[in-house]
């Protein structure tokens, strides 16, 4: 039987593709109201409002790409 001493606690994993606004902009380094400026200027977001760090990070590349 598995003492209750024995069960090391769960830590909450983190799913690049569905972050929040705010733990992409601390991921990333950013200030939150950049990140927040980005969405506003068209970053994607997923409908429940999180961020897919490939597809922000594609959307950011493309800007840089086109002088943006």
């Amino acid at each position: 039987m598995t003492e209750l001493s024995d069960v090391k606690p769960v830590k909450p994993q983190l799913n690049p593709s569905g972050l929040s606004v705010e733990m992409a902009a601390k991921m990333l380094g950013l200030p939150l109201d950049v990140v927040q400026k980005h969405i506003a200027q068209g970053a994607p977001v997923a409908t429940d409002g999180t961020i897919n760090l490939i597809h922000y990070a594609a959307w950011l590349n493309s800007r840089i790409n086109n002088g943006n």
